[in-house]
């Protein structure tokens, strides 16, 4: 049997496939594809707040005051997030899935990677929302939705990001409200509560949620996957490399609400 040699671009787009179907991250970030620099390089990132307001004037009179604009200036640094797979012609002889499970097993470590990266940005939210003492219930919620500065209207893009645990006590807490609802009789389901959905996520800790919106997060990535592949002739060992340069920032604190449900409060 000939060894099958696998182009990139072939490998690229198994890796696009499978880090898109596993996890849909864009859902919970912005992705931006125009970053520029080489891993190593700085970011600086602008958190911007205007300031100021607008004055009611009589004829002859000017503004006495200005709108105003501040920010608060992070730095970020480019980094590199790389696997790598290694296999004998022998196992791909033996069994030709030895590469597709291979290839999955490294675009879902690098899926989960990007997952524990974006949790550690919304964690840094600013605003903040302490029920260790009621715990993470329907009022909660609501009462979180109306921390965000602003209008929202109908809370278009909201999502509350937690953990297994806490969904299992949002559950609990809610099943008086839900108790004639068809669904939650059928199944126990909470998919939405106040028209916001829920997701759960082991990256998420215990006792904290994320009431946010993508524009809270933002992925700057190079477009696309970038992949290398070598092979010994001598020892027939062949190994895949699979990376992205990327950076993840908190790029809109205003967007984010960190509920605090336990004793992380």
């Amino acid at each position: 049997m000939a060894h099958k040699i696998y182009e990139n671009f072939v490998l690229e787009n198994k890796l696009e496939d499978l880090l898109t179907t596993h996890i849909n991250m864009n859902q919970f970030a912005t992705a931006d594809n125009s970053l520029q620099g080489e891993p190593g390089m700085i970011k600086k990132i602008h958190q911007y707040t205007a300031s100021g307001d607008v004055e009611d004037l009589a004829m002859g009179d000017g503004n006495t005051r200005d709108i105003e604009v501040s920010f608060t200036e992070k730095e970020y640094k480019v980094g590199t997030t790389q696997g790598r797979f290694a296999y004998y012609d022998e196992q791909e002889m033996t069994d030709p899935q030895v590469v597709d499970t291979g290839l999955y097993g490294l675009s879902t470590k690098m899926t989960n990677d990007l997952t524990k990266t974006i949790v550690a940005e919304f964690d840094k939210g600013t605003l903040t929302f302490d029920v260790s003492t009621t715990g993470l219930t329907f009022d909660a919620v609501v009462d979180a939705i109306a921390k965000f500065p602003g209008e929202l209207t109908d809370q278009e893009g909201l999502f509350l990001l937690i953990n297994r645990q806490d969904l299992a006590k949002l559950r609990k807490s809610c099943k008086d409200e839900l108790k004639y609802v068809e669904d939650f009789i059928r199944t126990g389901y909470v998919g939405t509560l106040c028209g916001v959905p829920i997701y759960v996520s082991d990256a998420v800790p215990a006792n904290k949620a994320y009431l946010a919106t993508r524009a809270a997060v933002t992925i700057f990535t190079k477009k696309g996957s970038e992949t290398e592949q070598e092979r010994d002739p001598n020892t027939r060992k062949n190994t895949v490399y699979a990376r992205k340069v990327m950076l993840v920032a908190l790029t809109d604190a205003t967007k984010l609400v960190v509920i605090k449900t336990g004793a992380t409060a």
